[in-house]
């Protein structure tokens, strides 16, 4: 008897501790299904949240196109006038940058005949009163397109 009693012993403790294991494998499974579930959810809570904001979005997107809000109206009446001002600015700028470029080109020109162009060696005169010519000739071209461009 002592051996049936240490084998049911061994079974049973065998039994229990399979029931155990058991038990904790269900239990893993129960808490992984919870947080399957918990998951699950979050996501399908943040989806309906992106899904809500599309269509807010949208609905604003259409609500602008349909009717003006006076302030949007304003605020883009005020970018016009800021722009336009910008563009005269510029402009004036560009002119005033121009007009002092083309002075000093004109000032280069006349240093060349002043200078060199009074030698008495012929070929440098020559020289240098055809490249002061060119200078000026350049000079107004090049200018009087840039101006064409400003206005």
């Amino acid at each position: 008897m002592p051996q049936a009693k240490s084998s049911s012993s061994r079974s049973g403790s065998k039994s229990s501790g399979s029931q155990t294991k058991r038990s904790t494998a269900s239990a893993s499974k129960s808490t992984g299904a919870k947080r399957t579930t918990r998951k699950t959810a979050a996501k399908k809570s943040s989806g309906t949240t992106r899904t809500r904001a599309s269509a807010s979005s949208g609905a604003t997107a259409a609500k602008s196109a349909g009717a003006t809000d006076p302030r949007l109206d304003a605020v883009a009446q005020r970018v016009r006038k800021l722009n336009e001002r910008i563009i005269e600015d510029s402009k004036t700028a560009g002119e005033a940058t121009l007009s002092a470029y083309e002075k000093a080109l004109k000032t280069i020109a006349s240093t060349l005949e002043r200078g060199p162009g009074k030698s008495d060696v012929e070929w440098i005169s020559s020289l240098a009163t055809t490249q002061a010519k060119w200078i000026r000739d350049v000079t107004a071209a090049w200018t009087a397109a840039a101006r064409g461009v400003l206005k």
